[in-house]
């Protein structure tokens, strides 16, 4: 799990509680990784009624239990690390992603997970609220993009508000004339062209995209996004990085408000270890903040 340089994760929490990662297989392909340790949960409560944060790193498959969905809804607020997919050089057969998010276990409950390639680390953020009202999950993929477009979620009512909820990147087998495997190719590793991950609304529809950069092969990715009822919209920004530098920027202050992740752009291959090389929310105070490292673009937007 956690290496040694490991982030000790929390985020200013009332509470901070150590768990042992939640164990389960590798998800199967769609046409896993490896340090033994503490995997720690960060979580915090505040206003909203009910509103709490989360964050979950570590350097092999796992995920925790963050509640119940009934009556609750859970979004991300960042993503960091390493999104290299699992070769098929380790499992004969198929490829296997490279994903982080927050998602629905069997048993009904939200958990937040994290699936990285061998040597390699991913965190994951999350934000949950009590509240399910108008809710709407959502998946799209690449190969969909391409032959339909944007994903059509909800009419774009004023009492709405989407966010993202996980990304996937699968390996694509690249093949020679003689239909031989000879490389493969995956998003979020081209810094020149960086893919894309998006739910936005274009002033008719909410809309799921995901654009992938100009690249010479082709990239696989899968993401899930969320829409629910909101009483008050806050703002919506947009910034990147510089590449190298890091880049803050300040979201709502507005009390009882809370924000999440609308999107996600550029290149995540972060060295072993380098826990801030994300695109993800803080806070301090009511003061929510949107951080981003190393020519990384991120979308936030706030609402209560």
């Amino acid at each position: 799990m956690f290496t040694k340089s490991a982030k000790t994760l929390s985020l200013s929490a009332v509470m901070s509680l150590s768990l042992a990662a939640c164990g389960g297989g590798l998800e199967e392909p769609a046409m896993d990784a490896m340090n033994d340790g503490p995997s720690q949960l960060g979580v915090s409560e505040a206003a909203f009624s009910g509103n709490w944060t989360y964050s979950w790193g570590d350097t092999k498959m796992s995920s925790v239990d963050i509640g119940t969905s009934v009556g609750r809804t859970c979004f991300l607020t960042g993503i960091g690390g390493h999104l290299r997919p699992i070769g098929a050089y380790l499992y004969s057969g198929g490829t296997y992603p490279a994903m982080a998010g927050v998602r629905k276990a069997a048993n009904g409950n939200y958990e937040l997970y994290v699936q990285p390639e061998a040597g390699k680390h991913l965190i994951a953020y999350a934000r949950c609220v009590n509240s399910s009202a108008g809710r709407i999950e959502v998946s799209w993929s690449t190969g969909e993009q391409s032959y339909s477009g944007d994903k059509v979620i909800a009419a774009a009512a004023s009492n709405r508000q989407c966010f993202l909820q996980d990304v996937k990147n699968y390996a694509v087998p690249l093949k020679d004339s003689s239909g031989a495997i000879y490389s493969y190719g995956w998003a979020f590793d081209d810094k020149p062209n960086p893919d894309e991950v998006r739910v936005f609304n274009d002033g008719s529809y909410w809309k799921l995209t995901l654009k992938p950069g100009a690249h010479t092969y082709p990239v696989n990715i899968h993401a899930t996004a969320v829409c629910l009822d909101i009483n008050e919209f806050d703002g919506a920004w947009t910034w990147k990085a510089g590449d190298p530098g890091t880049a803050q920027l300040n979201l709502t202050s507005v009390s009882g408000a809370t924000c999440g992740l609308n999107g996600l752009n550029g290149h995540f291959d972060a060295a072993l270890g380098d826990w801030n090389d994300a695109v993800y929310i803080t806070t301090s105070g009511s003061q929510f903040v949107l951080n981003m490292e190393n020519g990384k673009r991120g979308w936030a937007a706030c609402m209560k």
